[in-house]
């Protein structure tokens, strides 16, 4: 694999930033030229410090105005061209679909598809124009993944979606079930940053240093994160338990057809429900502080959130759906939840929050766990080993 030119196809830098580094840095290290398919971004930078190559490409995550869309792909494939890469490794829809077509015509020899969740589209509700979108979505997989060497997948849930869709040939799909895995150094009690800690404890709103009992829900504002159904849980525990807090924090993603307004949540602040955070950098800091970490998503690939609270020996609650089930082992790291049900979610979080010591228990097996199957490493070997066995067939 040494010398070979990689490309990593993304829709955002920071989704490269913190999810995709760990393979930047490796391939990077093992000689090979990286170049990096995504819109500018903050992230841009720091990533080229890695010693990879930004190549700009335009892409909306919402957008579905055809000459638009055909310019996105026009960009794709004249990027991989120029490059002339020897593997194209894309991530998230419009990647995978546009990439691995764009790599077709430009006659790059291997690509990788990861289907990191199947997100808003796939959804089971959403009525007729949801309907359309996913037979859409699906009709353009299915040819993307003719082009594809490979199809990785983070769950069997999605994996299995798309073999009852007939989307791809089984031989063609494999899950590399750690997700995009998680940096246990980082996020571990030994690696936090106390002084970030004590600011956190200073903040307004998160009890001026004496917090009781803390719950975090850490994602997007997006209606399929459960955010509305946290809100709720909020409401009924409030009030048997008014010293508990609530923390919600992630940044309101407006490309997402499935953004929160803002308002919505910031009304449940002034009734006294939750504290919004806002988009954060001290993640782990955050976590620290948390006794209880939740993720009522409606469906996941591999969600890091809950990746990150476990290394951090924080029990879990999550819903019983694709993704989230499958880093949760009930009762040892975690408790699921049915899905869109605040109550249940409430009567879980309650059961925690009167049992501290299940809550260390469950804590400590969560970090076991975490180090065991979703430490970063790992998934970097098993990303690498793909490489290199692919580019080995190369004539």
């Amino acid at each position: 694999m040494k010398a070979s030119r990689i490309a990593l196809i993304a829709n955002t830098d920071f989704g490269l930033y913190n999810f995709r580094l760990g393979i930047i840095r490796a391939l990077v290290a093992s000689g090979c030229r990286v170049g990096i398919i995504c819109p500018d971004g903050p992230y841009i930078g720091e990533l080229k410090k890695e010693g990879a190559e930004h190549h700009r490409l335009q892409i909306d995550r919402r957008g579905t105005n055809p000459i638009n869309e055909l310019m996105t792909l026009w960009q794709l494939y004249r990027v991989l061209r120029k490059g002339k890469f020897n593997l194209a490794h894309t991530f998230t829809s419009k990647p995978n679909i546009y990439g691995s077509m764009a790599a077709r015509v430009a006659r790059t020899p291997i690509v990788i598809s990861t289907v990191t969740g199947l997100g808003y589209v796939f959804m089971e509700a959403g009525g007729a124009k949801r309907w359309l979108l996913r037979k859409l979505v699906i009709n353009l997989y299915r040819l993307a993944c003719c082009f594809s060497s490979r199809v990785a997948f983070q769950n069997e849930d999605d994996l299995g979606l798309f073999l009852k869709y007939k989307v791809i040939d089984r031989h063609k799909g494999m899950v590399m079930g750690g997700g995009s895995g998680v940096d246990t150094g980082k996020f571990s009690s030994a690696g936090i940053n106390q002084d970030k800690v004590q600011a956190l404890y200073r903040e307004p709103g998160i009890a001026n240093g004496q917090p009781g009992i803390i719950v975090a829900l850490i994602a997007r504002l997006l209606w399929d994160k459960g955010i509305a159904e946290f809100i709720e849980a909020a409401r009924v525990l409030k009030l048997k338990y008014p010293s508990t807090l609530f923390l919600l924090v992630g940044p309101v993603d407006t490309g997402n057809p499935a953004a929160i307004p803002r308002e919505y949540v910031e009304q449940a602040e002034r009734e006294g429900l939750i504290k919004y955070l806002g988009e954060r950098t001290d993640i782990a800091e955050i976590l620290y502080i948390s006794d209880i970490v939740t993720l009522p998503s409606y469906r996941e690939g591999i969600p890091r959130t809950l990746l990150e609270a476990m290394s951090m020996e924080k029990p879990v609650i999550t819903t019983d759906t694709a993704g989230c089930r499958a880093v949760v082992e009930e009762g040892r790291n975690g408790l699921l939840v049915p899905l869109k049900d605040h109550a249940a979610l409430a009567s879980a979080i309650e059961r925690l929050i009167g049992d501290e010591g299940l809550r260390i228990r469950m804590g400590r097996y969560g970090r076991e766990k975490a180090l065991r199957e979703f430490d970063e490493k790992i998934v970097v070997r098993q990303t690498l080993k793909l490489y290199e066995e692919l580019l080995g067939g190369i004539d």
